[in-house]
């Protein structure tokens, strides 16, 4: 286990009361101890060198995250024609791995060796020339036949949609079928992974997207799609996450949808989206759970973006982008983790594939505030998770407790408590705070603040002192 720099913990600045005596904390598990998750992280922007995997690495166990996305690089990887030194991904592929964490790799950006085949970041454009695009699907044919025995898991390009570089849906359509079909060609087995999308709510895109891979029969050439979304209340825009559903299972009923990328900034004036909030340590922390607990509790795999700070440098996009959750020096070493690093870790620790979602139960929640209630159940021995936070507004530098009345039925609790994901604090609940009749648990004014609490069966969770 990592030992973290002392600079790097903050006071606890939240009280439940009196009534809710403290036990203990929550105790990580590394990557070792959790067999699988959705909840995962990102190690983007590699391929630019605007982050050192290898300065970051050794963070990567304690926090559990079981999946890395990552970005493959054909400039960085393609430096003369026709040569391809995977060696520096090859490091990065082989380290995750061993540290039992599945890397998936996006095919992106552009190469200047080539005529038009556009920037090597985001916004800079796709290839468009017969050179560029015979270029990038040799470098994909040589990417994939170099990692196909260690990586199974291919997104192909990222934001195609954003505003600085939509050049149509249907130019993304095209290189994504294009690249696909050497994907699959060179690993039968390969899990493709389309759109990765900016503009969620965007179905024209989707549809004209979908279409043109429809008229090609090419719909199975796609096992996954991705989208991205920044809104400041992190329990916001769900809508256009439903609209995004049902257009592609128009095409593909039942394919899978991942939360490919989202986070907070931890300060205002961050590069990238979120940047004019004035966003701190804490409240960044807050928004991370939030987001993550309101896509997976809607059963829908999360990739937090992203694991390391870093600081842009390319046409579009300048400066420092506070999103990670470790703090960097000027030189890319790691400074200390975030809150949002421990808060991340204590989400792990507690939620995996062990955990089936509950998304039928009769629930219901009185508040002054308006809260969002999900609800898990380890699938062996039962025991019921449910998550609470209050959802009605942007995470506050404050922590202002409301009360709720929460009454759920079809769960059963031997020992209830109360966990604080923030701080990753166990408090025992006072006998006086719930009731059970049968399989109806009502829990009174319960402490619920703008950050995700637990409650769940003390038996359940791993305590340190």
């Amino acid at each position: 286990m990592l030992t973290i720099p002392a600079c790097a913990q903050t006071p606890d600045p939240v009280n439940f009361g009196p009534d809710f005596k403290l036990l203990g904390k929550l105790k990580p598990r590394t990557t070792q101890e959790i067999a699988g998750s959705d909840l995962w992280i990102g190690g983007e922007v590699l391929d630019r060198d605007y982050a050192d995997y290898h300065a970051y690495k050794g963070y990567l166990d304690s926090l559990g995250a079981k999946k890395i996305r990552l970005q493959s690089g054909w400039a960085k990887t393609e430096k003369v024609k026709g040569q391809y030194d995977f060696e520096w991904l090859d490091s990065i592929v082989d380290d995750a791995l061993s540290r039992k964490i599945e890397p998936w790799l996006q095919i992106s950006y552009g190469n200047t060796l080539y005529p038009d085949a556009g920037g090597i970041s985001l916004g800079e454009g796709l290839p468009t020339s017969e050179e560029a695009y015979e270029g990038w699907l040799n470098y994909t044919r040589a990417l994939v036949n170099h990692f196909k025995g260690r990586v199974t898991k291919w997104e192909i390009w990222n934001e195609a949609d954003h505003r600085y570089n939509d050049m149509g849906p249907e130019a993304y359509a095209k290189l994504y079928y294009e690249t696909a079909k050497v994907v699959r060609e060179v690993q039968p087995s390969a899990h493709l992974i389309g759109l990765s999308m900016a503009g969620v709510g965007r179905t024209e895109y989707i549809h004209s997207f979908f279409k043109f891979l429809k008229e090609r029969n090419g719909l199975d050439l796609i096992d996954a799609v991705t989208f991205h979304g920044y809104p400041k209340n992190p329990d916001y825009r769900f809508d256009d996450v439903d609209r995004f559903r049902e257009a592609v299972y128009q095409y593909r009923p039942g394919l899978e949808l991942w939360q490919g990328e989202t986070g907070c900034p931890s300060s205002l004036g961050s590069s990238g989206a979120l940047s004019g909030h004035p966003w701190t340590e804490l409240t960044q922390a807050k928004w991370n759970l939030r987001r993550a607990l309101a896509f997976v509790g809607r059963g829908i795999p999360f990739s937090l973006f992203t694991i390391s700070e870093y600081t842009y440098n390319s046409k579009k996009f300048k400066g420092l982008n506070t999103k990670g959750i470790l703090k960097v020096n000027d030189d890319l070493s790691i400074a200390y983790a975030k809150p949002a690093y421990y808060a991340y870790q204590n989400l792990t620790s507690v939620l995996d594939h062990q955990m089936e979602r509950l998304p039928v139960l009769p629930i219901e929640a009185k508040s002054d505030s308006s809260v969002a209630l999900f609800a898990f159940r380890h699938k062996l021995t039962k025991a019921p998770m449910l998550f609470v936070w209050q959802d009605g507004s942007i995470p506050d530098n404050e922590n202002t407790m409301t009360k709720a009345t929460l009454e759920i039925g079809g769960i059963t609790f031997k020992e209830p408590v109360l966990v604080d994901l923030y701080s990753g604090k166990v408090y025992a609940m006072p006998q006086s705070s719930y009731n059970a009749r049968g399989t109806t648990y009502t829990f009174s004014e319960l402490p619920v603040y703008d950050s995700p609490t637990v409650i769940t069966d003390r038996a359940s969770l791993q305590l340190r002192d």
